[in-house]
């Protein structure tokens, strides 16, 4: 059986039809790669049919599995590679009404999932698409990183590859994607200064397709802004323009009582304590296109992000989602807190 993918951000149900007085179970067996299903569930879940108006029993199974996915840091991939095991998670279900296994197979449903989620929009149990970024232009860093696009493949006897073309000379490379879930340069080694398109094939048929432009910036230093997208994969965006950095410091203040009724004039009534400091900084994504209104609200959305190497967390809250036809040039400046202090504080 191939494995359906889900997401975990957004809610799975797993809806048990029956008649009032029947019981009805849901076993999770939750495990991940290369380890196989437990022999007992790691949760068991129940409720009867309430009624004979009300005769199905819905199960959100999301929450049990969220726990199971970390992701800790992002991988730059020369060349097709096999993802982190813990990046995602396979979660085998037995549904069993008045005490019968449900389905034909060992179990009733075998899921792949990931860390994501579907859009209101999206309805009811939105399921994750092959490639797991959203289609558009991108831009990195001329010469400089790989970037990281992650597919996957349900390995139901179809052929998924990657195929790359130069933006320049036209040339192309395809390479096989055999692994049930991969990850791949955005852009192909060979073309680095050139950048590419970049194409998932299931059976020869583009499944998705992605355009990544070389930036020369030769003023200011790019940033690499890692952050785990709305499909839960790990992506990239560099931000090439104007940053800035801030620091600013933080304490807590008390009047403090003196020791006897003839003060030290000398001594601080009001003492400060738990002195430290946290670092934010201002960045700036240069000209890019209408495709970034998507992809920025993902990265508001996102629970984890990187920025060079340093985690972070969004102080900016909301953002306008510019469109060319307004403005003639697109540019998303945004704000990030450095998520640790800067002393070395374990409290």
């Amino acid at each position: 059986m191939a494995h359906i993918p889900i997401y975990t951000r957004s809610p799975r149900m797993i809806q048990v039809l029956g008649t009032n007085g029947q019981d009805t179970k849901v076993e999770l067996y939750i495990f991940n790669s290369p380890d196989l299903p437990p022999s007992s569930p790691s949760y068991t879940l129940t409720k009867p049919i309430p009624s004979t108006l009300i005769t199905e029993c819905v199960y959100n199974i999301s929450p049990f599995i969220k726990r199971f996915i970390s992701h800790s840091s992002f991988i730059e991939p020369a060349a097709p590679i096999a993802i982190p095991v813990n990046e995602y998670c396979y979660c085998y279900v037995k549904v069993y009404l008045n005490g019968v296994l449900q389905g034909s197979g060992s179990y009733t449903y075998e899921f792949i999932c990931f860390n994501g989620y579907g859009y209101n929009i999206d309805g009811y149990n939105p399921a994750p698409p092959y490639s797991l970024m959203t289609e558009g232009t991108y831009y990195t860093e001329e010469n400089n990183g790989y970037g990281g696009l992650q597919v996957f493949n349900p390995l139901d006897g179809t052929t998924f590859e990657v195929k790359y073309t130069s933006l320049v000379s036209g040339l192309s490379i395809t390479l096989p994607l055999s692994l049930e879930v991969s990850k791949m340069p955005n852009v192909h080694p060979s073309y680095l200064s050139e950048g590419n398109k970049v194409e998932v094939l299931r059976d020869s048929v583009a499944q998705s397709t992605y355009y990544f432009k070389p930036i020369c910036e030769h003023k200011y230093t790019a940033l690499k802004c890692d952050f785990v997208n709305r499909s839960g994969a790990w992506q990239r965006l560099v931000f090439f323009k104007a940053s800035k950095e801030e620091f600013k410091m933080t304490n807590k203040e008390f009047n403090l009582m003196p020791e006897n009724v003839n003060y030290d004039l000398d001594a601080n009534v009001r003492q400060v304590f738990n002195v430290n400091g946290e670092k934010s900084i201002t960045v700036n994504s240069g000209w890019v296109n209408d495709d970034y209104s998507e992809v920025m609200k993902e990265l508001l959305l996102s629970e984890k992000i990187i920025l060079n190497s340093k985690p972070v967390i969004l102080k900016t809250k909301g953002i306008e989602l510019q469109e060319s036809i307004n403005k003639n040039n697109i540019n998303y400046k945004v704000q990030f807190n450095y998520s640790s202090p800067e002393l070395n504080y374990l409290t």
